[in-house]
């Protein structure tokens, strides 16, 4: 301005001061140039946004209550949605460490393949480019810190190209490496380096003891390579004698396949057909073990997440709810804040703010709002990661796999901004429509309160529906859980403590195997504390493995295919007694039952039922898959039915010999003592007492039998926990929800109270009217929230046992808690407006 003033004076000869007032006449204020010239910078956008966010942080300070609510909501959906996504995204999205995984397959009978098979298979890989097989295994490792367990696999020569996988240093395994006379060779993975041999760079070619045998490490894997779990910390090879029994009668391989590239689901299908033909031709199966039928293969991915996948999804999508909810709470309380202010919105606007101005301001509000419980979020998510991994149904070592990553805080403030525009868009609609920032009196004031509490009605109406489907989701786990529980598993777990003891291969023959267990089973029960003590070789429920078909002497009529599928268990004298196993007939194992002795059986009762219907089982022949050839056991007894691989499902039948009378002692056996209170005492005691004797053998999953027991229900409890919590969140945020749209109205109809009540209303009948209009939306919404659970109820029916999906009592129950909740909710604001005082009332109107 100052240069326009010159340039007058100098043409038209004015003193200063005139100019100045010329210029200014002519050319308009200065604080307008300079606003065109911020605009055109388009610094004045940044600066009204500036002074938007530091306005609605004002706005919170003088609030609090309200502030704090929102926040904590808010906050809380964000942290559970970015934890739950961060282990969804770390164990479901993160690509597996092999090229190409979509062509990775798993074939069908898991852990069930014989060596002889894998070799018929492997040679007509038709639509692969290569088959390898694999089983897991634990194998005694020398250190020195003394003697542990070392969790590898045992595959064969070809996996390694069949995964496409490379070491970083040395060399995988080779042709031949995999059959018998070869040198022992491991290739050990990328932890076990680190940890274990300081991440020597010169560690190939080192021989270290595995399970008593020198073996040479021959290479390194990569740090993100895992195969076929993360717990798996080295390969190696997998012996096949085509000389040995357990080549031909021993089923425990799992096939991996890689697909050729471009073939189609049909070509497969056709190749699987074709491939259980060859194996009907070529081998006898019973029924149990029938491979001809039900071929089909598995998605890598799938096989190693399928277990976890469904869980990890379940919980995602109540989460999801939990968000929905928090985004529809804070809608609400925005919207009643917003309507709050309408002579503040008035003036604004009729001071010349348009409603995009004043809309951007709510909108700042909400982004300020959102933001502040994304941060609380992002914090929170990272604080209870850990925990939330820890308490998912996570095996095979994927729990410390997965870490919490970098990108979990990014998506904590990229969802706080999705969540601020949803909970602004209430408020903003009825800016964009004229519903708010009147100054036409108390009719537009009334319209405005019944707009305003229809639209929260339907916010509060949507957040029961949501709420009802937790409730009725967790009511259902917590009645599935209760029929788990009263599950009779035949033995009791209290004050039993097991162990693994674990020999090597090469270090201990049979004959000091036997020694050995057998001292341990004596020094045990010498320990002070100790009632007994005896040894099995599978624990129940955890354990699986060492099962085929048995042979019934004086049972011709049973074809060899219809043989009955048994599982096969050796065990020591006081076993039943130490499990609380029950004979109901017969007797137990004592120690006659020797090496030398007549052979003697122990068979469950539905076994006896199945074997010999209507007779007396004791004194008839049975024989096991893993007797001698022509070796036949005398049954002296029937125990009753114990659950063996899980709590739910099939029971197998089950056959017991004394483990002086079994074929082989085997390199594993399980300890387990009964205790005389605190059972769990006993493992330092028994672990020192295991060392003395022999520093050769390794001791591993030390623990009570109870948490066995815990553990076959650790899916469905911890769904339930967790089910349970976002249920009570959710009837928290409806119970927050109706309250403050009844405190709403109680706030906005103080008056007509007043009046009411002037003219003879009642306290009791202002009540009454009150928590019939807050209970509305509670009602429309437990109604529409059944159809809604009852539409769900397959999603959660694979977690269920013994309770139907849509079971009527667990919807009821949890629709009389959410409408009850509402009630309460509602009676609280409704007692305040029955205590309203007509003459205070109509003074502050």
């Amino acid at each position: 301005m100052r240069v326009l003033s010159d340039l007058v004076f100098r043409l038209r000869a004015l003193s200063p001061e005139a100019a100045l007032r010329e210029a200014r006449r002519r050319f308009g204020a200065e604080v307008a140039h300079r606003e065109g010239v911020r605009e055109a910078w388009g610094i004045g956008v940044v600066t009204d946004l500036w002074a938007d966010g530091w306005h609605a942080l004002r706005q919170l300070r003088r609030h609090p209550g309200f502030a704090g609510v929102s926040i904590l909501t808010l906050a809380l959906g964000i942290g559970a949605t970015v934890a739950l996504a961060s282990v969804v995204q770390g164990l479901m999205l993160r690509p597996l460490p092999f090229p190409d995984e979509d062509r990775l397959v798993v074939f069908w009978s898991q852990f069930d393949w014989r060596g002889v098979e894998f070799d018929f298979v492997a040679e007509r890989a038709g639509a692969y480019e290569g088959i390898a097989a694999y089983t897991t295994n634990a194998v005694t490792y020398h250190s020195g810190s003394g003697t542990s367990l070392l969790q590898n696999a045992l595959v064969s020569a070809d996996m390694f190209d069949v995964l496409e996988a490379r070491p970083i240093l040395g060399r995988t395994l080779q042709p031949g490496e995999d059959r018998p006379g070869a040198e022992p060779v491991v290739v050990i993975g990328y932890g076990m380096w680190q940890g274990d041999f300081g991440a020597d760079p010169n560690v190939v070619g080192r021989r270290i003891p595995l399970g008593g045998e020198p073996t040479t490490v021959i290479g390194v894997m990569g740090p993100d390579f895992y195969f076929p779990t993360p717990e798996c910390r080295a390969w190696r090879p997998l012996v096949l004698d085509r000389d040995s029994q357990n080549y031909r009668g021993n089923g425990y391989l799992t096939l991996v396949g890689r697909l050729r590239d471009g073939i189609t689901d049909a070509g497969v299908q056709a190749d699987l057909g074709t491939l259980a033909v060859a194996l009907g031709e070529r081998f006898t199966y019973p029924a149990a073990w029938d491979k001809t039928r039900g071929a089909h293969v598995i998605p890598f991915r799938e096989y190693v997440l399928g277990d976890v996948e469904p869980a990890l999804l379940l919980l995602l999508g109540a989460v999801g709810l939990i968000l929905v909810m928090t985004c529809t709470n804070a809608a609400a309380l925005i919207l009643a804040r917003t309507s709050d202010r309408t002579s503040e919105i008035a003036v604004r606007t009729a001071l010349g703010a348009g409603r995009g101005r004043v809309a951007r301001q709510v909108l700042a509000e909400s982004i300020v709002l959102a933001l502040v419980a994304g941060t609380l979020g992002a914090v929170l998510a990272q604080s209870v990661f850990g925990i939330l991994v820890a308490s998912l149904p996570l095996t095979g070592g994927y729990a410390s796999a997965v870490a919490f990553p970098w990108t979990g805080f990014a998506a904590a403030f990229l969802l706080a901004l999705v969540v601020a525009f949803v909970v602004a868009l209430a408020p903003m609609t009825s800016l964009f429509r004229g519903r708010l920032g009147s100054l036409r009196g108390s009719r537009s004031d009334a319209g405005l309160q019944r707009r305003t509490g229809r639209m929260q009605g339907i916010l509060v109406t949507a957040e029961v529906v949501l709420a009802l489907t937790l409730a009725t989701g967790a009511a259902l786990l917590v009645r599935s859980v209760a029929r788990m529980q009263a599950i009779e598993i035949g033995l009791d777990p209290e004050n039993v403590v097991t162990l693994n003891l674990v020999a090597g291969e090469a270090e201990m023959d049979e004959t000091a195997r036997r020694g050995f267990f057998a001292e341990a089973v004596q020094q045990a029960e010498a320990l002070p504390g100790v009632r007994a003590a005896a040894l099995v070789n599978r624990l129940p429920i955890r354990d699986g493995g060492w099962q085929g078909p048995a042979n019934i002497r004086s049972r011709p009529d049973i074809d060899r295919s219809e043989r009955p599928n048994a599982v096969w268990r050796s065990a020591t004298p006081h076993y039943f007694d130490v499990m609380g196993m029950t004979i109901v007939q017969g007797r137990a194992f004592t120690d006659t039952d020797r090496a030398g002795a007549v052979d003697v059986a122990i068979v469950s009762e539905s076994f006896a039922r199945f074997a010999w219907p209507g007779d007396d089982p004791i004194g008839k022949l049975v024989s096991g898959t893993f007797e001698q050839e022509g070796q036949w056991r005398t049954v002296v007894g029937v125990a009753a039915e114990t659950r063996m691989f899980d709590l739910t499902g099939e029971n197998p039948f089950a056959m017991y010999a004394p483990f002086a009378q079994a074929p082989t002692a085997g390199i594993s056996q399980v300890l387990v003592l009964q205790g005389e209170r605190n059972a769990t005492s006993l493992i330092p005691g028994v672990r020192a007492m295991i060392g003395g004797l022999d520093d050769r053998i390794a001791v591993s999953r030390a623990g009570p039998m109870e948490d066995v027991v815990a553990a076959a229900m650790a899916e469905p409890l911890r769904l339930r926990f967790y089910l349970m919590l976002f249920a009570g969140l959710g009837l928290v945020l409806s119970a927050v929800g109706v309250y403050g749209v009844v405190s709403y109205a109680v706030t906005r109809r103080r008056s007509e109270f007043g009046i009411r009540m002037a003219l003879g209303a009642t306290a009791g009948a202002i009540l009454t009217d009150v928590v019939r209009r807050g209970v509305v939306p509670v009602g429309v919404g437990v109604i529409a929230g059944a159809v809604v659970s009852l539409a769900l109820g397959n999603v959660i029916s694979r977690f269920l046992y013994g309770v139907a999906p849509r079971d009527p009592g667990s919807l009821v129950v949890a629709a009389a808690v959410l409408f009850g909740t509402g009630i309460v909710a509602a009676v609280v604001p409704a007692w305040r407006a029955g205590r309203v005082n007509p003459v205070e009332a109509l003074r502050a109107e």
